[in-house]
C-alpha cells in the first residue's frame, strides 16, 4: 500500500508541477474538462429527478396496482373473500374500492374492483397472475379485464430511463472524447521536439501515457467540485418549475468521476500509441505541424508575385491539411449545437402530436360503429374525434400493387418502374407495393382535416376518387397532383407461384411477371402532405375498399382523441362517463392509455430544457478549438514572419497576410458550417422519421427544418473565430516584435 501512494503522490507531484508551470498550455483543457464534467453532470441528476418525477405523478393519479372490470358476481366474492390465503401473511392485496353496475345486455350485475399490493410489486404480481388469474377463469361466464396502473408497470419505465441515460451518455462519451483528442492531438503537433526529446531518452507507450494521464487527472480534481456545482445549480433551475420536489443522488457524483476518467483515458490513448511508435529522430528534426504541411509538387518562385497576397496563397496550399482539420473539428460542435436544438423541437413535437386517450372494444359487445355510436360519442364533453382502427390493409398483404405516372417519383423514391403490359396509358409508369388502404368516410375525414393538403377531401363520396399521401416512411417520395390517376392492382389468379424468400421490390418484380392482375383506374382527389405513415397511404370510400381488398369495412376497434388541453381531472371524468357508456351496450372493453398523464409526465421531465442547455455548451467549445490552433499554429509561424521582416517586408505587409488568413478561413467556416449542420439535422430527420418508427412502433411525423437563428449564431460564431483567431495572434506578434527573442532588434519597428 506504501508503494502506491508512493507512486500516485510521485506522478501526482509531477503532473501538478507539469500543468501550473505551463498553465497558458493547458488553458484550454480546464475549459474542457469544465464543460464535459457540466455536461454529464446535468444529464446525471436529470436522471434522477426523471424517475422521481415520474413516480410521484403517478402515485398521485393512481392509488390502486391493478384493476379488475366487467367481473361477475362469483369472481367478485373470490377476490374480495381471497380464499387462496390461508393465512394473514399470505394475502398479496387489499382492496381498495368496489363500483357495482348492470350489464343491460346480459341483464346481471358486475363489478370493478381495484386492488392494492401489500407486498413487493413483482412478487405480488407474478403470484396474482399465476394463481389468482387461474382461479377467476374458474368462474368465466364472461369476458373480464386486469389492467395494470402506471405503479405496478413502473419499473419499465426505470428501464426506458436508463435506456435513454445510457444512450445520451454514450453520445456525450464519443463526443466529449472527440473534443479532448482533438485538442491533446492539437497540442502534442505543436511540440514535437518535446517528446522527441522523451523518446530518445527510452519513453515508451506506458510512460507517455501515464504522463498524458495524470497531467489531465490533476485538471480533472481542480475543475471537478466547481463543475458539480455548475451542473446542480443549472439542473435546478431546469427542474425549478416541476410539481415535485428536486432530488440530487449521491452516486452522480461518482457516475460523473467515472465518465471524466473515461475520457481522458480514451482521449490521451491514440495520441500517445501513435507517438510511441515514431522515431525519435524524425521528431526531433521535424518541424512542428510538419505532417500538416503539403509540399506543392513543382517548385514555385514567389520572389516575383506580388507580396503578401500570392505569398499567402500558398502557405494555406501548403497548410491545407492543417486547415481542413481545424474547419471541421472546430465546426463539428456548431452542428452538434443546432442538431441539439432540432432534438429539442423533435421532443416537444412529440409531446404534442396527437393520439388517442381511449380504446374501445366492441368485438365481444355483438355491435358495430355506426352513426348512432357516432353521434353519441361525439356528443360527450372533450371528445375530439373516433378513429376507426382496423379499417386498414397493407397491400402487400393482398399481393396488391399501385401503379402511377413515373415523372411524378422523386429522388430515391425507392419505387420501380412497370415493365407489364395490362395497363393501357401512353407514357412511363412506375409501380409501389409499399401502399396502405385505408376505409374512409364522412365521419372519418374530420381526422384528415387538421393536415395540410390540397384539393377536396370530401371526394372519397364519390366512387372512384381516392385521397392519396406523397410519403413513404414519413419522407416525401412521390409528387402526387389533383387530377392524377392511378391504377390499383386487384389479384385474379397467377401462372406460378413466386420466391417466398424474396421481399421488397424484387418480390413485387416477380407477383408482377407471374401473377394476374385487373386494374381499377382512380383520380386523385385530394393530397395530404404531412400525414404520419410507414407505407403510402390511400384513403378510399367503403364501396371501393371493400372492391379493391375483398373486405367489408367495420368499426371494432375505436381511438378516442381528446380535446388537446385537457387535464387529468378531466379525462378521469370523462373515462367515467365512457364505462358508464360501455355498459349500456354490454361487453365493450374501455382501455385508458393515459395520454394526457403521460404527457404531463414528459413535459415534468424537461428534455427540451436540457437539450438546449446542452448545446448552449456544446457550442462554447468551438470557440476553444478555434483560438487554441490558431494561437499555436501562428506562435510557429512567427520566425517566418521575422524573416520575411528581415527580408524587407514592412508590418503592414505581415499584418495582410495575418487578415488574410483570417478571411480565407472566415469565407471556409460560412460554407463548412452550413453544410455540416445540414447533414447532421437532416440525419437526425431521417433517424426520428425512419428508423424510430420500427423500433417503437408509433409514426410520428416530424418536419424538416434548420432554426434560422441556430444557423445564425452557428454561423456567426464560426465566421467570427475564423477570423479572430488570425487577428489575436497578430496583435501578440505586433506587441512583441521588438523583442529579441522573437528575432526583433530591441526597439519598435514603424508600421510603413
Amino acid at each position: 500500500m506504501s508503494k502506491l501512494f508512493e507512486y500516485l503522490g510521485r506522478n501526482l507531484k509531477i503532473a501538478w508541477k507539469s500543468v501550473f508551470h505551463g498553465f497558458r498550455q493547458y488553458l484550454c483543457f480546464f475549459i474542457a474538462l469544465i464543460i464535459v464534467q457540466v455536461l454529464f453532470g446535468m444529464v446525471s441528476v436529470s436522471n434522477d429527478n426523471n424517475s422521481h418525477v415520474e413516480h410521484d405523478l403517478y402515485s398521485a393519479e393512481y392509488d390502486y396496482d391493478i384493476a379488475l372490470t366487467n367481473l361477475n358476481y362469483d369472481q367478485m366474492r373470490f377476490i374480495i373473500d381471497d380464499d387462496l390465503a390461508q393465512y394473514k401473511s399470505d394475502r398479496i392485496y387489499e382492496l381498495v374500492r368496489m363500483d357495482e353496475y348492470t350489464n343491460q345486455v346480459a341483464n346481471e350485475e358486475r363489478f370493478d374492483l381495484f386492488l392494492k399490493f401489500i407486498k413487493s410489486t413483482d412478487f405480488s404480481l407474478g403470484r396474482f397472475e399465476s394463481k389468482y388469474v387461474k382461479q377467476l377463469d374458474l368462474y368465466k361466464t364472461n369476458e373480464y379485464t386486469v389492467f395494470k396502473s402506471p405503479l405496478v408497470t413502473f419499473s419499465d419505465s426505470i428501464r426506458n430511463n436508463t435506456f435513454t441515460f445510457i444512450i445520451i451518455s454514450a453520445v456525450l462519451l464519443v463526443l466529449c472524447s472527440f473534443l479532448l483528442n482533438s485538442l491533446y492531438k492539437i497540442r502534442l503537433n505543436q511540440y514535437k521536439f518535446q517528446y522527441g526529446i522523451y523518446l530518445t531518452f527510452g519513453a515508451d507507450f506506458k510512460m507517455l501515457f501515464g504522463i498524458a494521464f495524470w497531467e489531465m487527472f490533476v485538471i480533472l480534481a481542480v475543475t471537478f467540485i466547481p463543475s458539480m456545482g455548475i451542473s446542480t445549480v443549472v439542473s435546478y433551475f431546469i427542474f425549478k418549475d416541476t410539481t415535485q420536489s428536486f432530488v440530487f443522488n449521491g452516486w452522480t457524483i461518482l457516475k460523473t468521476l467515472l465518465f471524466s476518467l473515461a475520457v481522458i483515458v480514451i482521449a490521451v490513448w491514440t495520441p500517445m500509441k501513435l507517438m510511441a511508435i515514431k522515431k525519435p529522430m524524425s521528431m526531433i528534426i521535424s518541424e512542428d505541424n510538419s505532417n500538416l504541411v503539403s509540399s506543392p509538387r513543382s517548385s514555385v518562385s514567389i520572389f516575383g508575385e506580388k507580396f503578401p497576397r500570392r505569398y499567402e496563397f500558398y502557405s494555406m496550399w501548403r497548410f491545407r491539411k492543417y486547415e481542413a482539420q481545424l474547419l471541421t473539428t472546430a465546426i463539428v460542435f456548431c452542428a452538434v449545437f443546432i442538431m441539439g436544438l432540432y432534438m429539442a423541437d423533435i421532443y416537444n413535437t412529440n409531446l404534442e402530436y396527437p393520439r388517442p386517450q381511449f380504446v374501445l372494444d366492441l368485438t365481444d359487445s355483438g355491435f358495430e360503429y355506426d352513426a348512432g355510436f357516432s353521434n353519441e360519442l361525439n356528443s360527450m364533453e372533450g371528445v375530439k374525434a373516433v378513429e376507426i382502427d382496423d379499417n386498414s390493409t397493407e397491400a402487400i398483404n393482398l399481393s396488391s400493387h399501385v401503379i402511377f405516372d413515373s415523372s411524378r417519383a422523386l429522388f430515391m423514391s425507392g419505387t420501380i418502374r412497370y415493365e407489364g403490359s395490362v395497363v393501357m396509358k401512353n407514357g412511363d409508369l412506375n409501380v409501389t407495393n409499399s401502399v396502405v388502404y385505408t376505409a374512409m368516410n364522412d365521419d372519418q375525414l374530420g381526422l384528415l382535416r387538421d393536415y395540410t393538403y390540397s384539393g377536396d377531401l370530401d371526394c372519397i363520396n364519390t366512387p372512384g376518387y381516392v385521397i392519396v399521401g406523397d410519403s413513404v416512411s414519413n419522407v416525401r417520395k412521390i409528387d402526387f397532383r389533383v387530377g392524377d390517376k392511378i391504377y390499383i392492382a386487384e389479384k385474379t389468379g397467377q401462372v406460378r407461384a413466386v420466391d417466398t424468400q424474396r421481399t421488397g421490390n424484387a418480390l413485387l418484380q416477380e407477383q408482377i411477371k407471374y401473377f394476374r392482375f385487373q386494374y381499377r383506374e382512380f383520380t386523385i382527389g385530394a393530397v395530404i402532405y404531412d400525414v404520419p405513415c410507414d407505407s403510402l397511404p390511400v384513403y378510399m370510400g367503403f364501396s371501393d375498399y371493400e372492391s379493391v381488398t375483398g373486405k367489408t369495412p367495420t368499426g371494432k376497434i375505436l381511438n378516442v382523441y381528446v380535446d388537446s388541453d385537457f387535464n387529468n381531472s378531466e379525462t378521469n371524468r370523462l373515462y367515467g362517463e365512457l364505462k358508464d357508456w360501455a355498459r349500456y351496450y354490454g361487453d365493450i372493453d374501455v382501455t385508458n392509455r393515459d395520454t394526457v398523464l403521460n404527457a404531463s409526465v414528459s413535459r415534468e421531465k424537461h428534455y427540451g430544457e436540457l437539450y438546449i442547455v446542452a448545446s448552449l455548451l456544446v457550442l462554447c467549445i468551438s470557440p476553444l478549438v478555434w483560438f487554441f490552433s490558431q494561437a499555436l499554429y501562428y506562435k510557429k509561424r512567427e520566425n517566418e514572419f521575422n524573416i520575411l521582416q528581415a527580408m524587407g517586408a514592412v508590418l503592414r505587409e505581415i499584418r495582410a497576410i495575418y487578415l488574410q488568413g483570417g478571411l480565407s478561413m472566415a469565407v471556409m467556416s460560412l460554407l463548412v458550417s452550413v453544410g455540416l449542420s445540414y447533414l447532421g439535422s437532416y440525419l437526425l430527420f431521417l433517424v426520428y422519421n425512419v428508423v424510430m418508427p420500427h423500433l417503437t412502433g408509433e409514426h410520428v411525423r416530424y418536419i424538416f427544418y434548420m432554426p434560422w437563428y441556430a444557423i445564425l449564431a452557428s454561423v456567426a460564431l464560426s465566421v467570427a473565430c475564423g477570423f479572430l483567431s488570425a487577428y489575436f495572434p497578430y496583435r501578440g506578434y505586433r506587441r512583441y516584435r521588438r523583442t529579441l527573442e522573437n528575432g526583433g532588434g530591441g526597439k519598435e519597428f514603424e508600421d510603413g
